[in-house]
């Protein structure tokens, strides 16, 4: 057992309390965190973005979701902490798993700003019969944290109109008839990709996500954005910008008595809590969120180009692998892939760290080598490259798996598996009422004819110079509701990983459009958005029929088509060499 978990049962200890939670995301429900707010990563020593420690005064566990089960079981060997798996047979829930262990009555910590009101709803309606008690202003984990670092002051930047389409005023008035139809006078934002869209403002609170830690109360004349002052250099039209701390004053003042709505899966508990009791809170998705997932004119048309942009970058990084008589160890591979995407125009940087993983690492979804402690290529075997980059004119993400030379059968047979998924859902046509769920099953079907399936979505959202994973759009087999429409974004990722052998994923960006209109209804499809050769050498062509062969060549002319004019004469030759019919 390590000694921070010693020391946090002190402090429970010195609470009452029979336990306490302590969540992966902070007071914004981010995916990803800044330093500040990884207080489970420095309680348990587990990195991925998805999980939630549970601490009793005997027991400790860790929840996470499949993409992180095999990372998850390494990094939290001699923590004391123990695995849960979720979402397999016979796995409890956090909650559940607390109400099985807890004695009645019992009370129960944890920080509020850093819990959603959908997740505590949860949690209060599995620990009902417990009669349990709840203490949710308590950060135990910061108060034994002695060199916790500080909140970040980076100052943030104007997103020019010419990249967003649309100015904050304008956003402002349509988010204001989306309130009108709910009946609403107030809107609560908290999520930070949501409030730097409609206010066109980028920062660097998140790495690799160009966000500023803030929030917004809008009523139908006026919007508060509250942040730390020291960061606007300029104003924003049609805000009043206020102190980041001052949001619980004002939703006081300014929701009494009103109808005011949230969405319970993006706001903490103790912010929730300052809602007077005069307000008709009501829930709702995220109105911002629904409407920048689809994308303007203005967006789309910059999106296509930051994609060419990416498809640069990455020829380059893989005509430069393909010439390393030394291979480069894995974070070499993450440098030189960031070096060449910040070579292009408008590049902030990555939109996350390169999962540059060879050989049994690449079964690690989520794997994130370490320097002095990471594999070094060999001239065999498959290596996978899941990357992506931050540019003013869009968010790009692609994944690649490359033959190093000698590969074996299943390895071939698993990559060509991978590839007839990718092919099916990237080609099919669909009504318009579709939802991810729907199209998910596509992907996965050659896959799972061969008894295998991969412990992750298929593919999500991506935002406009903002987060790399953005909804509510997916597919995946969980439930999900939302429709597809035209001008949203998703990936196409299908995968095999298997624990100590290999990890294979093809990764494009689907953009959805509009195909045709019958007397049937609205007919979509996929428009690709991303470029990048595929590795025909790792395939077995007798797995692939003639419309897969087809698309395979057809992408590949496009690949070709694309990025030819950005590249030299030597870059074109090896591009021409890597496209050409199959």
């Amino acid at each position: 057992m390590s000694d921070k978990l010693k020391a946090l049962r002190q402090a429970m200890s010195e609470k009452n309390f029979d336990a306490y939670i302590v969540p992966g995301s902070d007071a914004h429900q981010s995916e990803y965190v800044a330093a500040h707010w990884r207080s489970r990563e420095w309680l348990s020593g587990f990195t991925g973005s998805n999980g939630l420690v549970v601490v009793t005064d005997k027991e400790a566990g860790l929840w996470t979701d499949g993409r992180y089960f095999i990372q998850a079981e390494k990094e939290l060997k001699g923590s004391g902490i123990s695995l849960f798996k979720m979402h397999e047979p016979e796995v409890p829930t956090y909650s559940q798993w607390l109400a099985d262990n807890l004695p009645p009555k019992a009370k129960v910590g944890f920080d509020g700003r850093v819990l959603s009101v959908s997740e505590f709803e949860g949690l209060k309606e599995d620990l009902e019969r417990n009669e349990v008690s709840f203490s949710y202003n308590e950060d135990l984990v910061g108060a034994i944290w002695s060199d916790r670092p500080a909140m970040p002051s980076g100052a943030a930047f104007t997103h020019d109109i010419a990249f967003t389409g649309k100015d904050t005023k304008q956003k402002l008035s349509d988010l204001r008839a989306e309130m009108k139809k709910k009946h609403a006078d107030i809107y609560l934002a908290a999520a930070l990709d949501d409030i730097a869209w409609l206010a066109n403002i980028r920062g660097s609170d998140i790495t690799n996500t160009p966000v500023v830690f803030s929030y917004l109360l809008i009523d139908m004349e006026n919007a508060y954005l509250f942040v730390d002052e020291n960061k606007i250099k300029d104003s924003v039209p049609g805000l009043t910008i206020c102190p980041y701390e001052a949001v619980y004053d004002y939703i006081e003042q300014k929701a009494a008595g009103k109808t005011i709505l949230y969405h319970a899966a993006g706001l903490g508990l103790s912010l929730f809590d300052a809602i007077p009791q005069n307000a008709k809170a009501v829930k709702s998705p995220s109105l911002i969120a629904e409407l920048k997932t689809i994308k303007n004119e203005t967006e789309i048309k910059n999106i296509r180009n930051a994609f060419l942009k990416e498809g640069v970058a990455l020829v380059r990084f893989m005509k430069w692998l393909s010439e390393q008589e030394d291979l480069p160890y894995e974070t070499d591979v993450q440098d030189k892939i960031s070096q060449l995407r910040k070579e292009q125009e408008h590049c902030l940087g990555d939109s996350f760290t390169a999962i540059a993983a060879y050989g049994e690492n690449a079964a690690l979804m989520h794997y994130s080598p370490a320097k002095g402690a990471c594999s070094k290529l060999k001239a065999e075997g498959f290596f996978l490259l899941d990357t992506g980059g931050q540019y003013l004119d869009g968010t790009t993400d692609i994944t690649r798996t490359i033959s190093m030379g000698k590969i074996t059968e299943e390895m071939r047979r698993d990559f060509t598996l991978v590839l007839k998924g990718h092919i099916a859902l990237a080609r099919v046509k669909f009504m318009q009422g579709a939802t991810g769920p729907h199209l998910d099953v596509l992907a996965r079907q050659p896959i799972w004819e061969a008894g295998m399936d991969y412990k992750s979505g298929t593919g999500h959202g991506l935002g406009f110079c903002l987060g790399v994973h953005e909804g509510p759009q997916s597919i995946s087999t969980r439930q999900n509701d939302v429709k597809l429409m035209p001008g949203m974004l998703l990936t196409n990722e299908p995968g095999i990983y298997k624990e100590g052998k290999h990890g294979i994923r093809t990764e494009n960006v689907m953009l959805v459009q509009e195909l045709e209109r019958t007397e049937h209804g609205i007919f979509l499809g996929f428009e690709l958005v991303s470029f990048c050769p595929i590795d025909v050498t790792a395939l077995d062509l007798s797995l692939l029929n003639k419309e897969e062969t087809d698309y395979l060549n057809e992408y590949h002319r496009q690949v070709y088509e694309n990025l030819a004019p950005r590249l030299s004469a030597e870059e074109r030759d090896w591009l021409k060499e890597k496209t050409k019919p199959t």
